[in-house]
């Protein structure tokens, strides 16, 4: 029987799943931030797990209070600072269910990313609008995206 796939909140007792997760995908992370966003002070990480072993973690940066809907125009966007999954897990649409929460979680505010072009299919795969941005790729995923 397969497990089923959970994704809730990371907290600081899981930096080092986190930390380790990132790094296997190469991914370049300042641990301070990462540390803030673990604690939900700039930011948040959501992580994905079956049973209880970490899979796939995304984390985002938020310069306005996430949870608070915009005063007129548009939100203040959410930056997504990493993303990864799992070697043996991807193309199982972890990744995909971690940047919808993630669109979930801050409601009316876009995602934005900062991206190499080997993963280009998969932003637009989440509802990416992308677009070059200085020798790498910017999209943003608008909240009435669906994916």
């Amino acid at each position: 029987m397969a497990s089923e796939v959970t994704i809730r909140p990371a907290d600081p007792d899981d930096r080092l799943a986190v930390a380790r997760l990132f790094d296997a995908a190469m991914l370049e992370t300042d641990d301070d931030r990462l540390r803030r966003q673990l604690r939900e002070t700039d930011g948040f990480v959501l992580l994905a797990t079956i049973d209880t072993t970490p899979v796939g973690a995304i984390a985002l940066d938020a310069s306005a209070a996430i949870d608070s809907k915009p005063a007129g125009g548009d939100a203040d966007p959410v930056r997504i600072t990493a993303i990864a999954v799992r070697r043996r897990r991807r193309d199982r649409g972890i990744g995909r269910r971690l940047v919808a929460a993630a669109a979930e979680r801050v409601a009316l505010h876009p995602l934005t990313a900062v991206f190499d072009e080997g993963v280009r299919p998969f932003y637009l795969a989440c509802g990416f609008e992308i677009e070059p941005h200085d020798g790498r790729l910017w999209g943003i995923r608008r909240p009435d995206a669906t994916a």
